[in-house]
């Protein structure tokens, strides 16, 4: 049990530690990782349809 409350007193002593970001700059970087998660997902998607076209022109021959 000692070993689980020095633990603990650890982790809260490291997170006092934590340099956390302001809203602003929270909000800027999500709207940042979700626009380029839309195009990263469109451009597999697109690269996928382009294969799956090329393949099935490819077999149906």
């Amino acid at each position: 049990m000692q070993k689980i409350k020095e633990f603990l007193d650890g982790v809260r002593t490291e997170m006092k530690k934590v340099s956390w970001p302001q809203q602003q700059e929270l909000i800027d970087n999500t709207i940042i990782v979700v626009v380029f998660t839309i195009i990263i997902t469109t451009f597999i998607f697109g690269v996928d349809q382009v294969y799956s076209t090329v393949l099935e022109a490819i077999y149906s021959l």
